[in-house]
């Protein structure tokens, strides 16, 4: 049997989520067909389309992961993965960095904790990050961060405080936003986390000079991460990751 998979975003035509896909599928012998679908309009009508005509399972990215959740869900402000044929959604985000946090030792649970950026995949991070000290948030849209403050009883404003971890959700830093960075304080032996790949941010957030202090990690174990749970919840089997992880960190 051939499954159709693939991902739904606009401009993703870097998309490594083919590859990604195709190696978990050698891992079970299953015959997969991942595309990447770049639609520059409304997408429901694509997925709706895409189901009718036996899609199995589809990834949302950017920029459609809050308009496909308004869309598809209640409770979600933002999902990445839509399973069973079209009848559910996830967003897997939050668990694949939770992770590969878990498998790089980022002692997470007990670090006081930064958010910078409010889009998709910092809003399935936010509803799924828990630790025993504090989380920030902050972003370029005031708003934003008081909406989402606001709806919480766990995060809070930042201020200037003291950090352990910086997780970076922004996928461009103009030069506003990099003095921001400048100013905010991480202990020592801190970490920075970037979930994006590929992408500028990795080079410019890495050459800050505080940076140079701190463990800097790419969004490339996320990716692979947040993957393997959409794997799981298409075909109830969850793959291998680490050999994937070093495939890919050798491409990038």
């Amino acid at each position: 049997m051939l499954y159709r998979l693939g991902v739904l975003g606009k401009d993703i035509g870097y998309s490594l989520s083919p590859k990604i896909h195709q190696e978990f599928a050698k891992q079970f012998n299953y015959s997969v067909e991942y595309s990447i679908y770049d639609v520059d309009k409304d997408p429901i009508h694509f997925i709706h389309d895409f189901f009718e005509k036996d899609g199995f399972g589809l990834n949302i990215t950017k920029p459609y992961k809050h308009r496909v959740a308004s869309e598809f869900s209640s409770n979600l402000a933002s999902i990445n993965c839509i399973y069973e044929k079209g009848l559910k959604v996830s967003s897997t985000d939050g668990v694949g960095l939770l992770n590969d946090m878990q498998s790089k030792n980022i002692d997470y649970e007990n670090m006081d904790i930064l958010v910078y950026g409010l889009g998709g995949a910092a809003h399935s991070i936010l509803e799924t990050i828990k630790t025993r000290k504090k989380i920030f948030v902050n972003s370029r849209n005031e708003k934003k961060s008081e909406d989402i403050i606001n709806k919480s009883n766990t995060l809070q404003k930042y201020k200037g405080e003291r950090v352990d971890l910086i997780i970076n959700c922004a996928s461009s830093l103009d030069l506003n936003t990099i003095n921001r960075f400048e100013h905010f304080l991480i202990s020592k032996d801190g970490f920075i986390y970037d979930i994006n790949y590929k992408n500028d941010t990795n080079s410019t957030l890495e050459a800050l000079s505080f940076s140079k202090k701190t463990n800097f990690h790419n969004g490339i174990g996320m990716l692979v991460e947040q993957a393997a749970e959409c794997f799981r919840l298409w075909f109830d089997k969850k793959p291998n990751v680490e050999e994937v992880k070093g495939l890919l960190d050798e491409r990038v």
